[in-house]
């Protein structure tokens, strides 16, 4: 019962973020499609004792709106869908963790403006979805795992949006850190075939207190010509345990994507 719950809620948060998609600035719709390229750091117990560190690889597609039912134009969503592939050694370099990891989430902020300054102060609670799969080179008992959870976070940012040179530009950074939600957790004892026949592990109450993901990134937006393009960087951190089990994974990432607004037809400028 608790698995099919689970199940549901995953699919009804996904669901909700493709419903209607994002915009800023006064424009319908916003979104950016993006690359990023970087270290990654990984400990998962169940799997190794050991530090693994490595590099990583993902495409991400998040999208602003503001809602069309408030006429002040304050409160906006913000939806986003993100997949990353990663390969990680121990310090030895005799073994080796794959990852491949699906993020997804949508949330809802209020926006204070000082419109002469281009400055925009953005708050509110944002929805996470965190399923990341690791496999482990050699071992044959313990080969999979896996982090899986659902959190309530908090969510803020701040923007400046400027021109220069007859061209437009805007500073933004964001930043996401979980309150409240639910995580899982593999029973040591239990090798993955056993799990395959139902002994799935603890899903448990995570909070700040037993479960720490901080999400944050630095983006420079900059038109050029017909086009605006983005660049930045993304840093990622992730730590739970219980039952003398420690998970962490860190990531550093340089970030390179495209931004569309639009209205009826897409428009790549401010």
């Amino acid at each position: 019962m608790r698995n099919k719950l689970l199940i549901i809620i995953l699919l009804l948060v996904i669901g909700c973020q493709s419903a209607v998609l994002a915009s800023d600035w006064g424009v319908e719709h916003e979104n950016v499609l993006s690359v990023r390229y970087g270290g990654m750091w990984m400990q998962d117990q169940y799997l190794s004792p050991l530090l693994y560190s490595g590099q990583q690889v993902g495409l991400s597609n998040e999208w602003w709106q503001e809602f069309r039912c408030d006429s002040t134009k304050k409160w906006e969503h913000v939806g986003k869908m993100d997949v990353g592939f990663g390969w990680m050694y121990n310090h030895m370099y005799t073994n080796l963790i794959y990852s491949l990891g699906l993020h997804g989430g949508w949330g809802a902020c209020y926006n204070w403006h000082w419109t002469d300054y281009g400055l925009r102060v953005k708050l509110g609670p944002y929805m996470d979805v965190d399923l990341t799969g690791k496999m482990h080179g050699s071992s044959v008992n313990k080969p999979y795992s896996m982090d899986l959870a659902v959190n309530l976070c908090a969510m803020g940012g701040l923007e400046w949006a400027f021109r220069a040179k007859k061209t437009s530009y805007r500073l933004r950074y964001m930043v996401r850190a979980n309150v409240i939600g639910m995580d899982y957790l593999p029973d040591y004892w239990h090798s993955y075939y056993e799990m395959g026949e139902g002994v799935l592990g603890d899903f448990r109450c995570a909070g700040m207190w037993n479960h720490r993901h901080l999400q944050h990134e630095l983006t420079f937006d900059m038109q050029l010509k017909r086009s605006t393009w983005r660049v930045g960087i993304a840093h990622e951190y992730l730590e739970y345990g219980e039952k003398g089990m420690m998970f962490s994974r860190e990531m550093v990432s340089a970030v390179v994507g495209c931004v569309w607004q639009y209205k009826t037809r897409p428009k790549v400028v401010f």
